[in-house]
């Protein structure tokens, strides 16, 4: 090979390896100048930029009319640089007094030598103002905030309350954390070697966001008031617990949801620490015949003045269904069946419309379902669909058996016939508060109809008989006002295994008044009481929260009832509101 070929190639080598060296140290220096230059960067601004939370005060939950159930009040915490505490023993001792902690503990805290520490996470101006006094080397105050609820009694399981780190654990506080928390903000500054702000150091400030407040549906006084004629009652007849709502019944706002349970004292009733008109369900018994009648009345199979032939028993698919009282087989209107809650009668008018018939107006009165309030915890009840109903369900259905509600759905049913027939959802949140307390307007779920125009007319002049002398709740009857509604006295299933807990029974009222223009609706709860009927326990306290309610809104008398009094024959009155259902 001539000399000349292998320079060259030795030439070309070596201008390879050449450029590749060149390559080599190009990247070096792009790594060093770019991406070391990034690390570098990041590292100096992680030893010298300190973010500083800015807290955002938690907004205010406020009643009917303004008045605070929560809110936030101003204070600071106290917290420590603990590298630059020279003494922990002698600043422990100065602050302890003020803080009210063992100093001991305090200097646990001051010697940690974590860089932070939270010595007391809220205390007044007025402390904070003793602590900087001091002049310690390494405390400080940050501005925080405490949540107080002013009426911790009322409405504690509707209102709720918060964990530790200030975000919602139960109730309104957890169902609109997000919007009552609002956005912290935060502020970047540079500091020196030992952490000490920098005058003049602020690289960024990101202020907080001031969340959105909440104005419910509540009326102060209505809960008050409510809440002591329940207690009294559950005093009065050994309740286990009780549960009322009253709505007004045009716009389905919610202006009283007590829930109490027996206390360790007797005679002391206390907070349920759940909100039971949305959470516990029940077996409802009589008050659930308003659907098996809604129906029947809309589909004309019956009217009010509709006679039947009942018998005081019924056999039904091997099971026996009866009245309250034995009687002998005779004719009764279908007024006087509702009045005084006769199953077999009952029974026999749901027959009239069917299972399809009966289950679809369940569902659209709201069984079975979530109201749409969203309250955590609420249960939608339990109402099987036709398909999976045995040879008795249509019977048992039809009395308020097989099948599970909570007081909110049955305050929801009977303001769908106060309301002519229309279904108007529950409300609690009226509006939401901006930072400077104006209101805006929560919007309104859309309402529809459940039951025909003139048989929500019929069935309200019904269940007035039912609050007369021949019907089971004349306890729930105001002098100047004019009531419908309906009693229920329903077995209590057993936890385990078919059937019911002998003796074991919830008395329930449901109504609205006035009658022939309803301003509220309300209905009553009661686990387990004695006596155990509804007209005798839970429909004298309809009456006083009823009287309370329609005194505090001004509703003026009633002119008489809208609808003339179901002329009927005089017959003996076959149901007192006994146990299996009636009454």
């Amino acid at each position: 090979m001539p000399p000349g070929t292998i320079n060259r190639r030795r030439i070309a080598w070596l201008g390879a390896v050449t450029a590749a060296a060149f390559v080599l140290i190009a990247g070096r220096l792009v790594q060093i100048q770019g991406f070391g230059i990034a690390r570098a960067g990041a590292a100096w601004r992680q030893q010298t930029v300190r973010s500083l939370a800015l807290p955002v005060s938690r907004a205010e939950i406020v009643s009917r009319g303004g008045h605070l159930l929560a809110v936030s009040v101003a204070g600071d915490e106290v917290v420590a640089d603990d590298f630059q505490v020279n003494d922990p023993s002698r600043e422990s001792t100065d602050l302890a007094p003020l803080l009210g902690l063992p100093s001991g503990q305090l200097a646990g805290d001051l010697s940690q030598r974590s860089g932070f520490v939270v010595l007391d996470g809220y205390v007044t101006p007025h402390v904070a103002k003793q602590v900087a006094a001091l002049h310690a080397p390494g405390i400080s105050e940050q501005p925080t905030s405490k949540r107080v609820y002013p009426d911790s009694a009322l409405a504690a399981e509707i209102i709720g309350q918060l964990h530790a780190n200030g975000s919602g654990a139960s109730g309104l506080e957890y169902q609109y954390n997000r919007l009552l928390a609002g956005q912290p903000g935060y502020e970047e500054m540079l500091v020196g070697p030992t952490g000490t702000e920098l005058p003049g150091g602020v690289l960024a400030d990101h202020p907080p966001q001031p969340g959105s407040g909440l104005e419910l549906t509540l009326s102060r006084t209505l809960d008050y008031q409510t809440r002591q004629a329940l207690s009294e009652q559950m005093v009065a007849t050994g309740a286990r617990w009780g549960s009322a709502v009253i709505l007004d019944s045009r716009t389905g706002a919610i202006l009283a949801m007590a829930n109490l349970r027996a206390g360790q004292s007797p005679g002391r009733p206390v907070e349920a620490g759940t909100n039971l008109a949305v959470t516990q369900v029940f077996e409802p018994g009589s008050v659930m015949k308003l659907a098996t009648f809604s129906a029947a009345l809309s589909h004309a199979t019956i009217t009010p003045h509709s006679v039947l032939e009942v018998p005081d028993q019924l056999d039904i698919g091997g099971a026996r269904f009866h009245d309250a009282e034995t009687h002998p087989t005779e004719p009764l209107s279908a007024t006087q069946i509702l009045a005084q809650s006769s199953n077999v009668g009952t029974i026999k008018i749901a027959q009239t419309i069917g299972k399809q018939e009966l289950f679809q107006y369940l569902r659209a009165f709201g069984f079975g379902q979530h109201s749409g309030l969203g309250f955590p915890g609420g249960s939608p009840g339990i109402v099987n669909p036709p398909d999976h109903w045995s040879a008795t369900a249509l019977a048992a259905t039809a009395i308020g058996q097989d099948e599970a509600v909570n007081v909110l759905q049955l305050a929801d049913a009977y303001n769908t016939v106060a309301n002519g027939g229309v279904f108007v959802a529950p409300r609690l949140v009226r509006a939401l508060l901006g930072p400077h307390g104006t209101p805006r307007p929560v919007p309104v779920a859309p309402s529809h109809r459940v039951v025909a125009p003139a048989a929500a007319a019929q069935l309200v002049g019904m269940l007035e008989q039912v609050v007369s002398a021949q019907g089971t709740a004349p306890g729930a009857k105001l002098p100047s006002w004019s009531v419908a509604g309906k009693t229920g006295t329903a077995e209590i299933p057993r936890r385990h295994g078919p059937g019911y807990q002998p003796g074991a029974y919830i008395a329930v009222f449901a109504g609205f008044a006035p009658a022939n223009h309803p301003a509220i609706t309300a209905v009553v709860a009661l686990d387990r009481p004695t006596p155990i009927y509804g007209g005798s326990v839970a429909a004298p306290i309809f009456a006083q929260i009823a009287t309370d309610a329609l005194t505090y809104l001004g509703v003026p008398a009633s002119a008489g009832m809208l609808h003339q009094p179901v002329i009927f024959p005089a017959l003996p009155r076959i149901g007192t509101g006994l146990p299996a259902g009636s009454g």
